[in-house]
């Protein structure tokens, strides 16, 4: 019987009972939401027994007798609930109606690993962290879908996450982008609301997150608001995917500045029924570089960051923002309201724990923000992430912090999908939820294998740990960086500590189809296991593209790239808007493009 997160506490009483003919009863207690919950639940048994439970209400918790009775406490607070399996029924009670939806994914889980006869059991849980949130990029080379985004809350709901964030910079429909950005890849304001009303149905709270500071990248570099950029009359010295990471803070001093981030602001924030909003607020590497040299860049950041909280205060909202520039501006720490939550972020295998006490010390609610090791990767770097996951939320738990939002980035074009970067989305639910779970090891990855990808084998987990073994050798942004800039391969190698021998990543090549032939290999076979594939795939290809430049081959006379990229593309468009999906096959077909023409208007 396989559980993530793993329950706090779980006592196996023997025996079995069939769900096969179980009626399920809620009670009067139990809201809308439950029902829905109930009825997934109702649809996983008749997959699974051939028999369509009935489902009805009653006004009291009736005798389990022939039944799953699904009640609530009714508390104010907690999420936590109880599950008693029995040989003649099983009941449910939450704390709250949270509570009560997380013992529902609970039996989801038991019923998906058992089959119809589930294990007698007795279950108490509740979780270590009140906040356990999920952070999408959405701004960096993919956009969800309507769809793509509501498979997303469907997975998060599964593992009890309760909070969603997609993190947006020109990829909504402002007015302010009208005229200067080629909608590729846009969300809609109906498709916002539809994604928070599907949110809430599920108890997740769906939050905006809006670069409101820095990476402005698409709104500064046009003709229209250019002289707002710090740095006045910036030219691109790289390919966009890094120049979309630095060089496009809003000057602070300009007036005309912070009217235009509080209309961005009022567009988008009425849109969430949330309290919450993630101003960002991170990474503004060029204050006083420019157009505010020789000020202080320390009251610079606080007095416009204080105009965006106040703002949005004044419309009854509680700000997020990531901390990183506080932290190298401690000095302004005390001046900001109390109430501002701290997203500390750090994804490094060893993360600078310190910093929690940084925040603890100054009064401020703080969120512990790992990464899943995912971006400028085709494939989450497991080897990094499990490490900063484990231990920053770990850590974070035991020091009573707020919650934990865990990240997946898009650098460069977002080459790896979401569906690639699951294990790392799992590790984090799974700790922050219980901190004393037992990770890094065979049987957490065989339970993740089984549950999360369908193979009970244990295989897939070990198989993309592979990808952190490859990516070593040559990772997507490194190869990016070279085949864009024109490095010549000394200067990479001097740059990477990397070699120009072109047999090893020739051998690299053969690893990584290999990796795709075991993929397929898989006794369980879906659209998650199909993504693996096509990014050892790409993986491989991109040695293969390695080889030809150092070795200055001619291209090869077979389609193998062409029907990559068509297959790798069709994947791409089954969860997420079109965006830079052609810019990344355009790499691996050797073209070098200007990115910039595919997206953005003069």
């Amino acid at each position: 019987m396989t559980i993530l997160p793993q329950p706090k506490k779980l006592k196996k009483t023997g025996g079995v009972i069939s769900v096969a003919n179980l009626k399920i009863v809620l009670t009067a207690k139990c809201d809308e939401r439950i029902f829905r919950a109930a009825q997934k639940l109702a649809n996983e048994m008749y997959e699974e027994t051939g028999n369509k439970p009935v489902l009805t209400k009653a006004y009291e918790a009736p005798d389990i007798d022939g039944k799953i009775v699904i009640d609530c406490l009714g508390k104010k607070s907690g999420e936590g609930y109880k599950l008693s399996a029995k040989a003649n029924g099983i009941i449910i009670t939450g704390d709250t109606l949270a509570g009560t939806f997380y013992g529902i994914q609970t039996l989801r889980q038991m019923l998906e690993t058992c089959g119809e006869d589930i294990e007698c059991c007795e279950i108490e849980d509740k979780p270590d962290m009140s906040y356990r949130g999920f952070y999408h990029d959405a701004a960096r080379g993919r956009v969800p879908t309507l769809e793509g985004a509501l498979k997303m809350v469907d997975f998060l709901a599964y593992y009890k996450h309760n909070s969603y964030q997609l993190y947006i910079e020109h990829n909504f429909e402002f007015d302010e982008y009208k005229g200067i950005y080629k909608a590729f890849g846009t969300l809609s304001a109906e498709e916002i609301m539809e994604i928070d009303a599907y949110c809430y149905e599920n108890f997740i709270d769906f939050i905006p997150s809006l670069s409101t500071f820095g990476h402005l990248y698409r709104l500064l570099q046009s003709n229209k608001y250019k002289h707002l950029c710090e740095l006045e009359n910036y030219q691109n010295e790289t390919h966009v995917w890094r120049n979309v990471m630095a060089h496009h803070t809003i000057d602070p001093s300009n007036p005309e500045s912070i009217k235009l981030i509080c209309s961005l602001l009022d567009q988008y924030a009425p849109l969430f029924r949330t309290k919450y909003f993630n101003i960002c607020c991170d990474e503004t590497f060029d204050l006083t570089r420019g157009k505010n040299t020789g000020k202080n860049a320390g009251e610079l950041y606080l007095n416009f960051t204080l105009q965006i909280i106040n703002h949005l205060k004044s419309h009854g909202k509680t700000v997020m923002m990531w901390g990183d520039v506080i932290l190298n501006h401690p000095e302004t720490l005390s001046q900001f309201p109390a109430d501002t939550i701290m997203l500390n972020w750090n994804y490094a295998p060893n993360p600078a724990l310190e910093n929690i006490d940084k925040f603890a010390s100054a009064g401020f609610n703080q969120i512990v923000c790992p990464g899943t090791s995912c971006w400028a990767q085709w494939c989450e770097h497991i080897a990094i992430a499990e490490q900063n996951i484990s231990k920053f939320v770990g850590t974070g738990a035991e020091k009573k912090c707020m919650g934990m939002l865990n990240t997946a980035w898009g650098d460069f074009g977002a080459a790896c999908p979401i569906t690639c970067t699951l294990y790392g989305v799992v590790l984090g639910a799974a700790v922050a939820w219980n901190r004393k779970t037992k990770v890094m090891c065979d049987k957490y990855d065989k339970a993740v294998s089984e549950l999360v990808y369908g193979d009970p084998t244990g295989e897939t987990v070990k198989l993309i740990r592979k990808f952190s073994e490859y990516s070593d050798i040559l990772s997507w942004y490194t190869f990016v960086d070279v085949f864009f800039d024109g490095y010549y391969w000394w200067e990479w190698r001097e740059k990477r500590q990397l070699s120009e021998d072109s047999s090893i990543y020739k051998k690299n090549a053969e690893n990584c189809f290999k990796l795709a032939e075991d993929f397929r290999r898989l006794p369980v076979q879906s659209e998650i296991i199909e993504d693996l594939r096509l990014a050892a795939e790409g993986m491989g290809l991109m040695n293969e593209r390695a080889v030809r430049m150092i070795d200055k081959l001619p291209e090869p006379g077979d389609d193998k790239i062409e029907n990559w990229c068509q297959r790798y593309t069709e994947a791409w468009l089954r969860n997420d808007k079109m965006d830079e999906v052609q810019a990344i096959c355009d790499v691996i077909r050797g073209r070098k493009i200007h990115i910039e023409d595919l997206i953005t208007k003069a």
